[in-house]
């Protein structure tokens, strides 16, 4: 009876149990149901707002890109422009470069044939130096005596004005002070004589620049144009420095005129342009050249 009763309990026991399995296998198949539906629901929503999302991008992307596309166009133009300015750029450089070297090799050629022709004028002034000091003075006339020669200065100072014969008498004793009367009195003659006198007697006298200069001044008066300008460049020789070098050179080319030779007369001008542009003479100079 024992053995039954055990029996009997142990399947009581083992239905109970049954049971309790079962329901708690339907509560986990709801519980797993109601997380799939949880979960389809979330992956919809997911999906809803992912295309959602999507679809902003997309809009987002197209209104970007439409902003966009002007400013990359802009900058895509600014960028060719910069180009082609770099291409300007290095093409104006070349020719400044090509201009400068020009310039300098025409500069150079200038100047170099500037050199020469100014040599060429040396050379020309040496040989009318030395023609001149060649040249033997004039043979006495027969059967005149020889004080009768020496006389003839008197006699010219007694043909010259009375205005001219009272300036002398005022700067008796100083030949070159009576040689710039005058030459402000145009007689040329008498004031050649007056500078000669005192170059003569002083040859490095205190006042032989002014007097060589005068003495050019009487003989340029006097239209003694090849003397003249022998006498000028004794100046510029002997005193480099000179204040009258600007006149002397200017008189020089103006003598040169007369003589009709242009070459000369421009390559002076165009000293004194050059040498003493802060010179009276070079304004001087200017529209004489712009005359030729």
């Amino acid at each position: 009876m024992k053995g039954f009763k055990v029996i009997c309990l142990i399947a009581i026991v083992g239905m109970f149990t049954g049971c309790a399995a079962r329901e708690d296998i339907i509560i986990l198949a709801n519980r797993t149901q109601a997380l799939e539906r949880n979960l389809n629901q979330l992956r919809d929503k997911t999906e809803d707002n992912q295309a959602a999302l999507t679809q902003k991008m997309d809009q987002m992307e197209k209104r970007i890109g439409s902003q966009l596309q002007p400013v990359l166009r802009n900058q895509a133009e600014a960028a060719s422009q910069v180009e082609a300015l770099k291409v300007q750029l290095q093409s104006l450089q070349g020719r400044i470069e090509v201009l400068e070297h020009n310039q300098e090799k025409g500069r150079t050629q200038l100047t170099e044939a500037w050199n020469k022709e100014i040599k060429d004028l040396q050379a020309r002034l040496q040989k009318m130096e030395k023609a001149a000091e060649a040249v033997p003075p004039p043979p006495p006339t027969e059967g005149a005596p020889k004080a009768e020669k020496f006389k003839e200065p008197a006699k010219e100072a007694k043909e010259e004005p009375r205005e001219t014969k009272e300036a002398t008498k005022a700067t008796a004793g100083d030949p070159v002070e009576e040689g710039l009367t005058l030459l402000k009195k145009q007689s040329y003659e008498g004031a050649k004589k007056k500078f000669e006198e005192y170059l003569k007697n002083h040859p490095k006298g205190k006042r032989a620049e002014e007097a060589q200069f005068g003495l050019g001044e009487a003989l340029y008066g006097m239209k003694e144009n090849e003397e003249a300008i022998l006498t000028y460049q004794k100046l510029i020789k002997a005193y480099p420095k000179s204040k009258y070098i600007p006149e002397a050179l200017y008189k020089q080319a103006l003598a040169f005129l007369r003589l009709k030779d242009q070459s000369s007369a421009r390559l002076l001008l165009e000293k004194i342009v050059k040498e003493y542009p802060k010179s009276p003479q070079a304004k001087q100079a200017k529209s004489k050249l712009a005359a030729l």
